[in-house]
């Protein structure tokens, strides 16, 4: 129904909607938005009357949102973005001229193995811009879609919003690692090898279901994560005990130079993670800038580098 001029929703009621929406908070938005509080709750009690729902309702602690406000606020997000790409459609274009700031988020333990490389590559693609590094955590998606963040790199696939685009950049592999030569590993880990050594893990993908698997399987029986990290740091000092093992990804070989890198034998293939992919993540309606295409090619180029580079001790898998 068409409604005249001066009855329809003023847009920064949208804004103002927007982040009680994503905060279920008057103060965290007010404080996203640079307002007052009270601004917030006269706007909010303005878009209650256009509406006829209270749109929120307290409860534990935050505001909780009726399904009035859930059918208003999904994607709301994304298409406020693409509005204010029409006004502003030359943001994040120029790379050489761009001097504002890129926040990446990327996923332990790859920040460890990939943060330098990417830093000084970057540095060279946009060299007036400033370059935030951020750990990936569970409000990661939600700061993409309100631009707090503004690309991601973690595995592949994850559960993500409708808004965000998953771009796969490469497979990886799980990897074994020591310290010293380890003949058991490169003949093929025999079964009765498990229970003499001490295996610590990083978490990737899927070792919550990884870990029971290979501590209840007839080939890997005495197997037992003594330490999981999402930090290469210190499985490094775990490596320093005679008999030690990590279970990795091929690229985080890059992180224990002068250490040796084992392909894992056949005969565990079917236990281990045949898939360690990863990907870029942002938003979707960023897919067509300059900065996010430029993003992909880097990242991925630096992956097939890393990944090139790595060379696995081949398994003789005796066993």
């Amino acid at each position: 129904m068409y409604r005249k001029y001066p009855e329809q929703i003023n847009l920064n009621y949208l804004r103002v909607f927007n982040e009680l929406y994503r905060t279920r908070s008057t103060t965290l938005a007010a404080a996203k938005l640079g307002i007052s509080q009270s601004a917030v709750s006269q706007v909010l009690s303005k878009l209650r009357h256009a509406t006829g729902d209270p749109l929120f309702i307290k409860g534990q602690g935050q505001l909780v949102p009726t399904v009035r406000a859930t059918e208003i606020g999904e994607g709301l997000a994304n298409e406020l973005i693409q509005l204010d790409k029409r006004f502003y459609p030359d943001d994040f274009l120029n790379q050489g001229d761009f001097d504002g700031e890129i926040n990446f988020a990327i996923a332990s333990p790859l920040i460890d193995v990939i943060a330098e490389e990417l830093m000084a590559t970057s540095a060279k693609v946009i060299p007036k811009g400033k370059i935030n590094f951020n750990h990936w955590n569970d409000h990661t998606l939600d700061q993409i879609i309100n631009g707090d963040i503004h690309i991601g790199l973690n595995l592949f696939p994850i559960n993500a919003p409708k808004e965000i685009r998953q771009i796969p950049l490469l497979e990886n592999e799980a990897v074994f690692i020591s310290k010293t030569p380890n003949k058991w590993i490169e003949e093929g880990m025999e079964q009765s090898g498990f229970a003499e050594h001490v295996f610590g893990g990083i978490i990737f993908s899927g070792i919550n279901r990884l870990q029971p698997v290979l501590e209840n399987n007839s080939l890997t029986e005495g197997f037992k994560f003594k330490y999981r990290s999402e930090s290469h740091s210190l499985l490094a000092q775990h490596l320093m005990t005679e008999k030690s093992v990590v279970l990795t990804d091929k690229f985080s070989c890059h992180y224990y130079p002068g250490h040796y890198c084992y392909e894992a034998p056949e005969r565990l293939a079917s236990l281990l993670p045949s898939r360690l992919s990863y990907a870029l993540y942002y938003l979707q309606a960023n897919h067509q800038h300059q900065i996010y295409s430029d993003s992909e090619r880097v990242v991925k180029k630096l992956l097939e580098q890393f990944d090139s580079s790595v060379q696995l001790i081949p398994n003789r898998n005796k066993f």
